[in-house]
């Protein structure tokens, strides 16, 4: 894969960009823990991210079908540049207070909603059908590897300097990849994406809604994908940050431990994906990732102490490294070119859609019981396995 010159920009582009994802998410918990000492505020912060996100995300995709994926991730990393800086000079001179942290996240989840589906669906067009799967499987790696590398480096960075570097650290990280998107050579939209230009962005979004809920396949994975995701970004994202401040006593570093363990089970799963065939009844191992996620995740918030809950954090992370190589590749190959930037798009809607509703419920939840949080969490993807055990199309899915 990296003889190919288009392929290797793109895989360092990416890279950088998860970087800078996890020195911001960091950066960002810490500072509003820093600010206000409340679990209840770092709900709402992460929320005013997620709310723009996952309104315009559908957006997002139909514009990386109609105009490219390489154009909307240009625009969308230059912007994100751009306003990061802006937040690194504020938080290094002290200046910071928490409504601007409100603006800031706001504007980074509008961002993100352009930014997502077309890093999603961009390697098609940069690889050729038979190169996929490996492609596929060394940016998975690589995004795991930066789940183990990112959060560390991100929090030792904070521990050190504090959040105005992580947040410099994550300007630069988007700038650098902006450069390296520029040069790929300019993609050109498929003729049957052309074809429906006319139809503007809100019919081709309804289209690309139609086509999704016909497959059947896609429209599994898409229910399943928004209810563990509920329950993973609920968890994760406000009752980590808390046990991390508070049970664990582990700190900024602490949270990147946790978040670093996970990155290394996914890694893991990815690396083991990547050198097995997949299953053939991908309605089975969706099932069983589902239970394996569930059980993980609530032994988080169960367990007293760092070195186990890492542990666990680890576990639940080997699925989402097998699950994220093989069904990525699937839904690639599944779908029409002219659709992949909109069924991405409604992937990461799937995903992160429910995302405001988890972060509003889950931070007074911790506020008061981040142990409730994990095992609520963790039984909701144990009930979704079951749900979806007990159905003959998920079983036979192939």
């Amino acid at each position: 894969m990296f003889a190919s010159g288009p392929f290797r920009k793109l895989w360092l582009a990416t890279a950088l960009s998860l970087f800078g994802d996890f020195f911001n998410y960091v950066a960002m918990a810490w500072l509003v823990l820093q600010l206000t000492g409340s679990s209840l505020a770092l709900g709402t912060v992460l929320l005013v991210q997620a709310l723009p996100r996952a309104v315009l995300m559908l957006v997002g995709g139909a514009l990386a079908d109609r105009l490219s994926s390489r154009m909307t991730m240009l625009g969308s990393m230059g912007l994100r540049a751009v306003l990061v800086a802006a937040l690194a000079v504020f938080a290094l001179t002290g200046r910071i207070q928490i409504w601007e942290v409100y603006g800031f996240a706001a504007m980074f989840g509008i961002v993100d909603a352009f930014f997502m589906p077309a890093r999603q669906s961009i390697l098609p067009a940069v690889v050729a059908d038979r190169e996929l799967e490996p492609g596929n499987a060394v940016l998975n790696v690589t995004s795991q590897a930066t789940v183990v590398v990112g959060p560390v480096l991100g929090g030792l960075v904070v521990a050190a300097f504090g959040t105005g570097w992580a947040f410099a650290g994550d300007a630069a990280f988007f700038a650098i990849g902006f450069v390296l998107i520029l040069m790929l050579p300019a993609f050109r939209t498929t003729a049957s994406a052309k074809a429906r230009a006319g139809d503007g962005l809100g019919g081709q979004i309804v289209a690309g809604f139609r086509y999704a809920w016909a497959d059947i396949g896609i429209r599994v994975l898409l229910i399943v994908i928004a209810v563990v995701d509920f329950g993973a970004n609920a968890a994760l994202g406000v009752g980590l940050p808390t046990l991390a401040h508070g049970r664990f006593a582990g700190g900024a570093a602490g949270l990147g431990v946790l978040l670093g363990a996970w990155g290394v089970g996914a890694t893991a799963g990815a690396l083991g994906a990547g050198f097995v065939s997949p299953p053939k009844r991908f309605g089975r191992l969706i099932v069983f990732l589902c239970v394996w996620l569930g059980l993980g995740i609530g032994a988080v918030g169960l367990v007293p102490s760092l070195v186990p809950a890492a542990l666990a954090m680890g576990l639940s992370g080997v699925g989402t490294g097998v699950v994220n190589t093989y069904g990525i590749s699937w839904l690639q190959r599944r779908t029409d070119p002219a659709m992949q930037g909109r069924v991405m798009s409604l992937v990461m809607l799937a995903s992160m859609g429910m995302t405001p509703v988890a972060y509003a419920v889950s931070g007074p939840i911790a506020n008061v019981n981040p142990t409730a949080l994990f095992v609520i969490a963790g039984g909701l993807m144990i009930l979704c396995g079951l749900g979806a055990a007990a159905s003959r199309s998920v079983r036979s899915l192939r």
